[in-house]
């Protein structure tokens, strides 16, 4: 399990820098807003929780052997994703307009890798005795996060997305 965390963290990591790197250089720019630069702060910042939300989700459900765990997993990331999708196509649609709602949109995304595990958590069913190792999947969730950011930061010194 903890080498699954390690893996899945370090190319997590690298795959954030490396769509930070594109869009930085290629991304989309309006009037008066641009994802380009420092703008690309989006990428580690909004996709980076979808990613903590689907491996602590995926690491609860495994604890409580839910059969789709998987399946569960994927959607809470799906869920991130589509906030994050939410708050950058309401400033490419609006452009400066939509600046409200684009940066209230920062919260939930900020708050669903939190949520997200613990409506899995509450909503898998079972009792208190039902969960399976739950030290080794909780110590594999801080791995996760870890190597996901020791990647990420490693990738950006080969690859700096702002310049």
């Amino acid at each position: 399990m903890f080498r699954t965390a390690v893996g899945a963290g370090l190319l997590a990591g690298a795959s954030l820098e490396l769509v930070a790197w594109l869009v930085a250089r290629h991304g989309p720019a309006g009037d008066s807003w641009s994802f380009r630069g420092n703008g690309a702060l989006v990428v580690p910042l909004g996709l980076g929780p979808a990613m903590l939300a689907a491996a602590w989700t995926t690491l609860v459900l495994r604890a409580r052997a839910h059969p789709r765990w998987w399946v569960w997993g994927s959607a809470a990331a799906l869920v991130g994703a589509a906030l994050v999708a939410a708050s950058v196509a309401a400033l490419v649609l609006f452009g400066r307009a939509a600046q409200g709602l684009s940066d209230a949109l920062t919260v939930p995304i900020l708050v669903w890798p939190v949520l997200a595990p613990l409506l899995a958590a509450a909503r898998s069913g079972g009792c208190a005795r039902s969960w399976q190792r739950p030290r080794a999947h909780a110590a594999a969730a801080v791995t996760f996060a870890a190597a996901l950011v020791t990647s990420f930061a490693a990738a950006g010194y080969v690859l700096p997305a702002g310049s």
